[in-house]
């Protein structure tokens, strides 16, 4: 069994459906894990805290599952929806690393498990990338004409 592109899609909305599953039930789980504490060590990024705001992190669970459901529709739906995927999550990758790296430390909008999203979803869209090059210039193709449209 080899892995393809919309075969990795798949198992990331399963992913993002569990994580979204214990961002509303148990965010600590998350937030305080060995990796996120070692993470906070290595970059001053301080942990964050899911009773600060719960109501904040019950939304954000429902974007990950509404997410993840649609990686699930996509890993069925054609190389056009995968193109969708990508930019998406490279989208995800790129605002949640200049959120942890860009922004002021005062504005406090880093954490490590912020910061551990940008890693996997820029290593996701490299894989992804690996298996499908043609996913780079199809998202390119699909922000372009958006674009357009929208002028």
């Amino acid at each position: 069994m080899t892995l393809s592109a919309a075969r990795l899609v798949k198992y990331m909305g399963f992913v993002k459906l569990v994580v979204a599953g214990i961002m509303a039930m148990r965010p600590q789980v998350l937030y305080h894990s060995p990796l996120a504490k070692k993470i906070s060590a290595l970059t001053g990024l301080p942990p964050s805290d899911a009773s600060r705001a719960p109501e904040l992190n019950q939304a954000v669970a429902c974007m990950v599952a509404a997410i993840g459901v649609g990686h699930l529709v996509a890993a069925q739906s054609g190389p056009a929806a995968l193109a969708s995927v990508f930019a998406l999550d490279a989208t995800w990758a790129a605002l949640t690393l200049l959120s942890c790296l860009a922004a002021p430390r005062a504005w406090a909008l880093g954490s490590p498990t912020l910061l551990l999203t940008a890693c996997t979803h820029t290593v996701f869209c490299v894989t992804l990338w690996v298996l499908d090059p043609g996913l780079l210039s199809a998202a390119g193709a699909l922000l372009s004409n958006a674009a357009k449209k929208s002028a």
